[in-house]
């Protein structure tokens, strides 16, 4: 049992809150703690936050159905207010009906001007943490918790740099200090996802940005530790929907961890590290219907356990080739392709030149490649046209597969090991890019080929065990030793090396 000393943050996801059971199977787990200070950052129910989009969205375009959402939304917030408080519902569902109420009155707003401003999408979208945050917390208080209900609105300050949202900490900590002079209990329960602006208008952190509260929210604290809980043991070798055979990881340092997160693996968000890395605080990913797994650690420390500790796939990618003799020894000319892309608003996923700098290609999302290829196309219209630039060629549907670890850095053969591996699945490669950190191998490949090539690279590296079977013929004096050796090699062999030895048979020899 953990002392009673600790600060820690948990967060829950929408799927932990899904409904007035999922509620209850959450209090009760945070009532199993015995933590000095508990902090509870919540997601929306699951699916909440993309109907209130959805319900703004026919608002604005005067449809009649955004009455029927609506009404959907509020039955469905006053139903888990019902199931989960009983005859203490009453004073929630009459909070619940007013907020539902002012909603509608927005809703009618945006029919009558008939368009969508960014700032009313930022105030609706949020507000499915805020219903998520007063049903969990009232119903502690329903227990006789001493808990409050935080609203990350009247706490968090940021602002949106190019990097994304950066947080005013100085400002949020006064005011968080503000709050706790008010609410100084052990147990807080706040709205994940939501924030203000330095101009005080009510913004949001991003999709699946309730993550990045929970690690602001840890460093506002000062907690010892931050829970992510979501519906899986820990973080994977891989997806298991595409390979049956990941294994769970114990343990990943927060370099492994930002790797595999920005190339769409089921860990944190990606700017969920940043609070961590800064404060060297210890993240557990963990189930919320498996509250006695230990998870998977992400620390500072480094764990080498093989060079790859996981593999990840992140569809729905174009590579685009910028390719001529023009290029060779012309400085500036990659600083002109960067150039151009984010002057059309499209993000770089991958980069890849050779050193005879006769081409640069880069990994851009499918839904931007067209864009992507026509501003290369302008911003390099003179060269084209001079023959300089000979083409710019664009290759629809692919895939990145990228693996992971700090083991590799210095491990000569890494990357043998993957393309060898991928050529005997017969997967060709399309672009190449590896860091000086040497923590990833990213390879573009056809998205026909993405499965087949991360389930050849994930065996490729042993990273589930690989079972061996032996039979040993004539059981004598040697035969004995050899079972005797091959018992005590078993669990060095499969700690190390991820071999799993299984004697199958024994048959006397006849002479």
């Amino acid at each position: 049992m953990r002392a009673a000393t600790s600060t820690v943050v948990h967060k829950f996801g929408g799927t932990s809150v899904a409904d007035a059971e999922r509620y209850r199977h959450v209090a009760q787990l945070l009532l199993a703690r015995d933590e000095a200070v508990q902090v509870t950052v919540v997601s929306a129910m699951k699916g909440v936050t993309d109907a209130l989009i959805t319900l703004a969205g026919l608002a604005a375009d005067d449809a009649p159905l955004w009455r029927e959402e609506w009404h959907a939304l509020r039955a469905r917030h006053r139903g888990a207010a019902v199931a989960l408080l009983g005859e203490h519902a009453g004073p929630t569902v009459e909070w619940l009906d007013a907020r539902f109420d002012h909603l509608a009155d927005v809703m009618g707003a945006l029919a009558v001007i008939g368009e969508l401003p960014a700032e009313v999408l930022d105030r609706v979208q949020g507000l499915g943490e805020v219903y998520s945050a007063h049903l969990l917390g009232h119903y502690l208080q329903s227990l006789g918790e001493d808990c409050a209900v935080l609203d990350a609105r009247e706490v968090l300050v940021v602002d949106r740099g190019e990097l994304g949202v950066d947080v005013d900490w100085v400002q949020s900590a006064q005011r968080l200090a503000t709050w706790r002079e008010q609410h100084p209990g052990p147990r807080v329960v706040a709205t994940g996802f939501v924030a203000r602006d330095r101009r005080d208008r009510v913004t949001t952190l991003g999709r699946n940005g309730s993550d990045y509260s929970g690690a602001i929210f840890a460093a506002l604290f000062n907690a010892d530790e931050l829970h992510i809980w979501t519906d899986v043991d820990g973080v994977l070798s891989a997806d298991p929907r595409v390979v049956p055979e990941a294994v769970q990881l114990e343990a990943l340092s927060y370099d492994e961890a930002c790797e595999l997160a920005y190339f769409g693996a089921k860990v944190v968000h990606p700017q969920t590290m940043s609070p961590a890395i800064e404060r060297g605080l210890p993240i557990i990913i963990r189930n919320t219907f498996h509250p006695d797994h230990p998870g998977t650690r992400i620390t500072a420390e480094r764990t080498v356990s093989g060079p790859i500790k996981g593999l990840t796939l992140s569809p729905d990618l174009a590579v685009l080739n910028l390719e001529g003799t023009g290029l060779i020894g012309v400085p500036g000319t990659a600083e002109r392709v960067f150039a151009a892309l984010r002057n059309a608003h499209v993000s770089v996923v991958m980069i890849s030149q050779g050193s005879s700098e006769h081409s640069i290609c880069c990994v851009v999302r499918q839904a931007e490649a067209v864009r992507a290829r026509d501003a290369l196309l302008h911003a390099f219209a003179h060269e084209l046209g001079l023959g300089q630039v000979q083409r710019v060629q664009l290759t629809d549907n692919v895939s990145v597969l990228a693996a992971v670890g700090d083991g590799m850095a210095g491990q000569p053969g890494v990357a043998a090991r993957l393309f060898e591996s991928l050529g005997r699945a017969q997967v060709n490669i399309l672009a190449i890019a590896q860091g000086s950190s040497e923590r990833n191998i990213s390879v573009a490949v056809d998205s026909r080929h993405a499965t087949k090539a991360l389930r050849a690279a994930h065996a490729g590296f042993w990273l589930s065990p690989q079972t061996f079977s032996v039979g040993v013929i004539g059981p004598g004096n040697v035969g004995a030793a050899l079972l005797d050796q091959l018992q005590a090699a078993q669990a060095q062999l499969l700690s190390r090396a991820n071999v799993d030895l299984r004697l199958r048979a024994v048959a006397a020899r006849n002479r």
